[in-house]
């Protein structure tokens, strides 16, 4: 049981280098400062979409870029009432 309950909490140093690769990358892409406040939310939803079963670099990278684009566009887009 604590094996498992680890597993879920902690990430492995694999698991934090892909992160850390997927967040450099978004970064770089969009010009962001890793020290910006910005950056310490996008490192959030880095680790959030991995721990939701995105673990391939590449497929998390795309998961993170999308849900970006998905807030930037809610963020831009007035509702109606």
């Amino acid at each position: 049981m604590l094996r498992r309950r680890f597993n879920r909490t902690c990430l492995s140093p694999l698991d934090l280098a892909v992160c850390e690769r997927v967040f450099n990358q978004v970064c770089a892409d969009e010009q962001l400062d890793p020290l910006d406040p910005d950056a310490e939310i996008l490192a959030v939803l880095v680790v959030a979409i991995f721990r939701n079963a995105h673990t391939g670099e590449r497929e998390l990278l795309e998961a993170v870029k999308s849900r970006r684009q998905k807030a930037r566009a809610a963020v831009r887009t007035p509702k109606m009432n």
